[in-house]
């Protein structure tokens, strides 16, 4: 998913400037990248928190325009304000199509496990795995079916789809698991009568 961001350049000096931004509903953020100074911007606050929140399903690309210049980018790094949870800072890695990139991509669960209809319980161990690809070959997702999961089964890294990546999680981590229903205690038996009065 690509997001379109308006940003203005940035020449803030002190702290008290940062503040006063801050204040007024913007985010200041940074745009770096090989062959290339960093580029102080701002951003404004209520545009990118609303873009942010829908980004959080999949990998996202920000295409942010400064003075007429587009930058391809992705969120690298965040500063959260550790009260109100506000936006403090952001920066932005520049990526081109050959890069090569670590990244961490989402798993998607689908299908029902034979395992539950047959009394188990599914525990899903990892949501994340990381890759190293070029920008043009990134997934959405992994997708991993879990349907044919019977108590007992799992399914680990080696078992994610292949493609133009290399997974960088070991190959024998497991991903997800069915076990068996836990068993209730039994219950204790009954505190010995009191003997009847003489």
């Amino acid at each position: 998913m690509i997001f379109t961001l308006n940003a203005t350049p940035r020449h803030t000096v002190r702290k008290s400037d940062l503040t006063t931004l801050r204040a007024g509903g913007s985010i200041p953020a940074v745009i770096y990248g090989p062959k290339m100074e960093s580029l102080s911007i701002t951003l404004n606050k209520a545009e990118f928190t609303q873009l942010y929140k829908k980004s959080f399903a999949e990998l996202s690309f920000w295409e942010i325009e400064v003075d007429g210049k587009k930058y391809h980018t992705i969120l690298k790094a965040k500063q959260i304000h550790p009260v109100t949870r506000g936006f403090l800072h952001a920066d932005f890695l520049i990526v081109s199509k050959d890069d090569l990139m670590e990244l961490e991509i989402p798993i998607k669960y689908v299908g029902e496990a034979i395992g539950l209809k047959e009394g188990g319980m599914m525990d899903v161990l990892q949501r994340h795995v990381k890759i190293n690809c070029k920008a043009t070959d990134i997934p959405d997702d992994l997708e991993l079916n879990v349907s044919e999961l019977k108590v007992g089964d799992s399914l680990h890294v080696r078992d994610l789809p292949k493609g133009n990546w290399t997974v960088k999680d070991h190959a024998d981590i497991a991903l997800v698991v069915v076990h068996p229903k836990k068993k209730e205690a039994p219950v204790e038996a009954a505190a010995a009568e009191t003997p009847t009065e003489a």
